[in-house]
């Protein structure tokens, strides 16, 4: 791994990808929060749920400003979900996971203009899972404005960048295609047998965004691992029955019931996890399961 790029050491281009993630993990708050609402993310400013105080630019910093307010509103000291930093180092995290990542595949490239496109093809897909997921995993629900600019994201990254992806762009449509339909069929299927749906549609759309950007070769290890890591998860819940029903309103004559084949949990954040894993460890996974 090289020790600098055009001059500017290693360790100042983590420092800098690092704060530009928790940065932008402070951004994915307020669209987790104010989209599935309707309000505007841009305007106005943030300001304090339970007082209404805005927040000053002192008490916004990432991560540093939560400690430094010991988890409370300056104002009114209402304690702040530990969420909001949690998600500000997520955003750190993958965006140093992509930095790496960028190095790694990028060998070749030399200049640090190369290194920083593919460092933002890749933090925007990843930036894009991590809003998925916490907003399906509290509105059980998938927006359409995150998933088509993901499909869009996934297609132009192997169009342009495809010799160091290793997707080449007919793999990623593809990929697009070929992640869409079978959740699309499991769902009619579903609705036809069950009466009600098992999936959202946007599950579907989520689908398409991973095969766009990894392509169809890693389709089966997604849904594979993101079934097996949903069980893992829904299974102990249900069986303690701390899953509530689906947020959508039952048919008639189609009540929800506790029972495990009827338990619902947002499938979502863990096609994101799948999609994390391949995008970071695909080679190593690729190697394992070739052994087999």
């Amino acid at each position: 791994m090289p020790d600098a790029f055009d001059g500017v050491p290693l360790w100042i281009l983590k420092a800098t990808v690092l704060a530009l993630g928790a940065t932008f993990g402070s951004f994915a708050n307020v669209v987790i929060y104010r989209l599935p609402l309707g309000r505007s993310i841009m305007y106005p400013g943030s300001a304090c749920a339970k007082c209404e105080t805005p927040i000053k630019w002192f008490d916004n910093i990432p991560v540093i400003s939560y400690m430094l307010l010991l988890g409370k509103c300056r104002v009114c000291k209402d304690p702040i979900s530990i969420r909001y930093p949690l998600i500000e180092l997520s955003g750190a995290v993958l965006s140093l996971a992509c930095l790496l990542l960028a190095i790694n595949v990028g060998f070749e490239v030399a200049d640090l203009a190369g290194l920083a496109v593919l460092w933002a093809f890749f933090f925007a897909f990843c930036f894009l899972l991590l809003l998925i997921t916490f907003i399906d995993l509290q509105h059980w629900w998938i927006p359409p404005s995150l998933v088509l600019p993901g499909i869009a994201i996934g297609l132009l990254t192997n169009i342009l960048l495809g010799d160091f992806t290793g997707v080449s762009w007919l793999d990623a449509l593809i990929g697009m295609v070929a992640g869409a339909l079978p959740i699309w069929l499991i769902r009619v299927l579903y609705f036809k047998i069950r009466g009600h749906e098992g999936m959202g549609l946007g599950d579907v759309f989520l689908m398409a965004m991973v095969g766009a950007m990894l392509g169809y070769v890693a389709l089966p290890f997604v849904l594979l691992a993101a079934s097996i890591q949903g069980l893992i998860v829904a299974i102990p819940l249900s069986l303690k029955k701390k899953i509530a029903d689906p947020p959508w309103e039952p048919e008639e004559g189609h009540e929800h019931q506790e029972t495990m084949g009827k338990t619902a949990v947002p499938f979502g954040p863990f096609i994101a996890l799948g999609a994390l894993q391949w995008l970071f460890f695909g080679d190593a996974i690729a190697a394992l399961l070739f052994q087999f």
